[in-house]
């Protein structure tokens, strides 16, 4: 048989192609580059951080927890020589914050350089027409999207037919979590709706009308979204580390372990998620935690994203309904976009719309506000209620219970000694504490309960219920509590809007949160799961019983720097800035680009 010789042109592609090829080898798979150092702690030394001096005191224990432990001893005495420690939380969260501020990249070639530093990785083709797009949009912080490496970098490991082959599995109904996705569509620049979730509820209308400002400047995508309150896609730890591993060596997973989950024997459920060396894994094995402080300290939390990690908190899974009643079982690496996600989830974290435009209302300032106390309402969500399931340790019936307890037990509180601004302390029942801290209470009926075995009847007869509250009315309490229900809370924009002081108790690290785009005890007050810390951050505030000791001040000025945040930093184009960039990380990398070599016709 003949053999027909190439003509010039085929040539000229062939040499096309091979160029083409080695420039992308070269760029986006830098095997000469320098590697981060696999036991990198994402944590960063907040001397480095700030430009002065960070408030210390032996007393004070900062742990890779997340959590500032406090030694000190209740005396019912002034402590001169001790400061409270929540100035040492504000007063470091605010020269945190203008070092972010002060720091971040002014022009596109530091931006640039800003992102090969952080991650070792060049930036997605097209980073500097969003870039330009931010700027022009006033976008702030444009060097902190370190959630998006995070949640995607182990993707970096899966060979490229792997991953576009696992995100037809999404898109095309072959996965066991197809009766829970819909699909964003944009094509040419119009953004569509298709898959089994895309027309229940609000959610997916709301993500598209986001993305439809933005999607004449992104490439054609498909983007397979869970619509559900919880993340779904479980990983162990082992194979977590694996993908890591290989991705930061720039290799992808060998043929041989492209199936592996590594399921772990005797690691059933949310241990399997965990490294070994992780406070659960150690209480798994019957060994001590390695702590180096005293159980008994009382701690507040300064790093909100650790404190919300079920593996360096073993005693979360007990508290929080969706822990307490779920045994995961670990799968591959899945590329679905979700609306929220915590540790030992392989999900893309997006930016949920829900209730970001619902109105708060009128505001007044703060000294025009009427209640000095912390106000709750919402309804019993969190956990189903039935004869099954141990929902009494839930969230938001362990906040009702405790705040408004009516014979409980003499509590000593940290507070601020009025002369010496030093800490001091006071003891009162908890009955008297309540009535001057808090007003917080189940509104409506019982939700998520069995009638049939009495579990309704029991709610409503353990717990307060109160009449719902408007939000103008609301807005005239000094502090608001924002605490997780069945998922994240969507109240949280709203509330920050407000010049009221937010107090946050959550394991679920939003988009913003994730981030690094907020900062805690600056723009929010960050609360204990188990809220132990409840009494001292509100005798802090506003006082002992008679109010002596208030900081009142420093609690205006939260209430302003949270609202001002949510005004200039969680804005639609700031969504939308957010939402474009995980677009490019994700598809620039692994689908649009790669497509070419590996398209399957």
């Amino acid at each position: 048989m003949a053999i027909t010789p190439f003509r010039r042109s085929s040539w000229l592609s062939i040499i096309f192609i091979v160029l083409t090829l080695t420039l992308y080898l070269f760029l986006f798979r830098p095997d000469s580059l320098p590697k981060p150092n696999l036991n990198y702690d994402d944590s960063r030394s907040l001397t480095k951080l700030t430009s002065s001096q960070p408030v210390t005191s032996i007393n004070l224990h900062s742990s890779a927890d997340g959590h500032l432990y406090f030694l000190d001893n209740p005396s019912n005495q002034p402590s001169p020589e001790i400061q409270h420690p929540i100035f040492s939380l504000i007063k470091n969260a605010t020269a945190k914050w203008k070092y972010k501020i002060d720091n971040q990249s002014l022009n596109l070639s530091s931006g640039v350089a800003e992102y090969y530093q952080r991650y070792h990785r060049h930036p997605p083709r097209g980073f500097d027409e969003w870039w330009d797009w931010a700027t022009e949009k006033g976008v702030q912080l444009l060097d902190e999207y370190d959630s998006i490496m995070k949640a995607i970098e182990p993707f970096f490991a899966l060979p490229p037919h792997i991953f576009r082959q696992r995100v037809q599995d999404l898109l095309n109904d072959r996965t066991k979590w197809k009766e829970s996705i819909f699909v964003i569509s944009i094509k040419a620049g119009k953004v569509e709706l298709y898959g089994r979730q895309a027309h229940n509820g609000p959610r997916p209308k709301e993500l598209l009308e986001l993305l439809e400002g933005i999607a004449y400047r992104l490439p054609d995508v498909e983007l397979p979204i869970s619509s559900m309150d919880l993340p779904t896609i479980t990983v162990s730890a082992k194979n977590y580390e694996r993908h890591i591993e290989l991705a930061r060596q720039s290799k992808y997973l060998p043929d041989s372990e492209l199936s592996a989950i590594y399921d772990e024997p005797g690691l059933y459920g949310w241990p399997n998620t965990c490294p070994s060396g992780s406070r659960l894994r150690n209480k798994l094995d019957g060994h001590n935690y390695p702590m180096n402080y005293e159980p008994s300290s009382q701690s507040y939390i300064v790093d909100h994203v650790p404190a919300m990690n079920l593996c360096d908190h073993p005693e979360l899974e007990q508290m929080i309904g969706f822990l307490s009643t779920t045994r995961p079982k670990v799968h591959p690496f899945f590329p679905l976009f979700s609306f929220t996600k915590t540790n030992g989830f392989s999900e893309l974290p997006l930016t949920p719309v829900s209730q970001y435009y619902h109105g708060i209302g009128v505001d007044p300032l703060w000294h025009r506000k009427k209640f000095n106390k912390l106000i709750w309402r919402g309804s019993n969500t969190g956990i189903l209620y039935n004869r099954d399931t141990n929902w009494r340790q839930s969230q938001r019936p362990r906040l009702v219970k405790l705040t408004n307890e009516s014979k409980g037990k003499n509590i000593t509180v940290r507070i601020v000694e009025p002369k010496t601004s030093k800490l001091s302390y006071f003891e009162a029942n908890s009955s008297s504490l309540n009535s001057k801290y808090f007003d917080i209470g189940f509104s409506g009926q019982p939700l998520q309960c069995e009638v049939e075995d009495g579990t309704c009847e029991a709610v409503r007869s353990l717990y307060t219920f109160k009449d719902s509250v408007e939000p103008e009315t609301m807005n005239h309490y000094k502090y608001i509590m924002d605490v997780d229900g069945n998922g994240w809370s969507g109240r949280f924009h709203k509330l920050m809007t407000t010049r009221s002081v937010i107090l946050k108790s959550t394991i679920f690290p939003e988009w913003y949160v994730y981030a690094d785009r907020i900062q805690p005890w600056y723009h929010y007050v960050p609360v204990r799961v188990d809220y132990q810390d409840l009494y001292d951050i509100m005798g802090f505030f506003t006082g002992d019983l008679e109010g002596r000791g208030a900081q009142d001040k420093e609690g205006e000025k939260i209430g302003a720097a949270g609202s001002i945040w949510a005004q200039t930093f969680w804005r639609k184009e700031d969504m939308q800035a957010y939402m474009y960039r995980i677009i490019l990380v994700r598809f620039f990398f692994f689908f649009t680009f790669l497509s070419m070599w590996f398209r399957q016709d």
